[in-house]
């Protein structure tokens, strides 16, 4: 038989889970600001992500996990982690992050024959092709809180 205090125990560490995922008051703003090829380096192509966060709120906020899945022109092509974690984002205020994340040249050049198929290589004079991407991922909280963001543009932009 039970006894009401191992009840009463049991139902605290329920509650307690349950409030581990529940939403901030003020959760922060996710906006990705660019998407950018780093570099090549012989099979491997590397890709950053720069990330603002904004806080309205009157708590300091605490990032402990950024991910995402980068696509250009449509294909999957790399997992994006946070660099450094964690974030902290004051109260009202902003902090920067940045993702990176890598993928084999035989994914990018997928994506290239895509954005052909689409006609970005026919540009005007002086313009230069354009790739578009889109990633997709969530923000982690202190607390295991997980949010999530998007955003689609091309390729160099910075932010809109």
């Amino acid at each position: 038989m039970h006894s009401p205090l191992a009840w009463v125990l049991a139902a605290c560490i329920l509650l307690l889970a349950a409030c581990a995922s529940l939403p901030p008051r003020n959760p922060p703003r996710i906006d990705i600001v660019a998407v950018q090829l780093d570099r090549v380096e012989g099979p491997n192509a590397y890709f950053d992500v720069t990330v603002n966060l904004s806080n309205d709120g009157d708590d300091e906020i605490v990032v402990t996990a950024l991910d995402g899945r980068l696509a250009i022109e449509d294909e999957n092509v790399a997992e994006a982690k946070l660099v450094s974690a964690p974030v902290r984002i004051p109260a009202h205020g902003q902090a920067r992050a940045d993702l990176s994340s890598r993928t084999g040249m035989d994914s990018l050049l997928r994506a290239i024959a895509a954005a052909m198929r689409r006609g970005a290589t026919i540009t005007t004079p002086g313009a230069r092709p354009t790739l578009r991407y889109s990633i997709e991922g969530s923000a982690t909280l202190r607390g295991g809180y997980r949010m999530p963001f998007s955003r689609t543009g091309e390729l160099g932009d910075t932010g809109r």
